[in-house]
């Protein structure tokens, strides 16, 4: 799974990654460098009360005071990226293009394994 989202934790100022289903359970979450630790806390945060708010979702960026959320609607719920506010949300978006058809195969209770089974000819 660490391959998959090599490039958009490289880019500059992005922090992590999340992934939650229609329901708002995590299904998962990867953090880069110094924010590690921050992995560990995004189990305890009550998602499902965002779920409602994101319903009409297709994408958004949510600005805060020194960070910024990028929200994208996936198949089977939503992908939200954690970065500084000098990232470039136009690689974020174009990573998350590249990402959407591994993203989309996430399914709520299923193994991160599906997304790199390999194809038999």
């Amino acid at each position: 799974m660490k391959d998959i989202f090599k490039d958009i934790l490289g880019i500059e100022g992005v922090h992590g990654v999340i992934a939650l289903d229609e329901n708002g359970r995590l299904l998962l979450s990867r953090f880069s460098g110094d924010y590690r630790e921050e992995e560990s806390r995004i189990g305890s945060v009550h998602w499902n009360s965002f779920i409602p708010e994101f319903s009409d979702i297709v994408e958004a960026e949510f600005v805060f005071e020194r960070r910024r959320l990028y929200v994208r609607k996936i198949q089977h719920g939503f992908f939200m990226v954690v970065l500084d506010d000098i990232a470039p949300v136009s690689m974020v978006r174009l990573n998350c293009e590249v990402l959407q058809s591994s993203l989309d195969r996430l399914k709520p209770g299923g193994r991160f394994g599906q997304l790199f089974k390999k194809r038999r000819s």
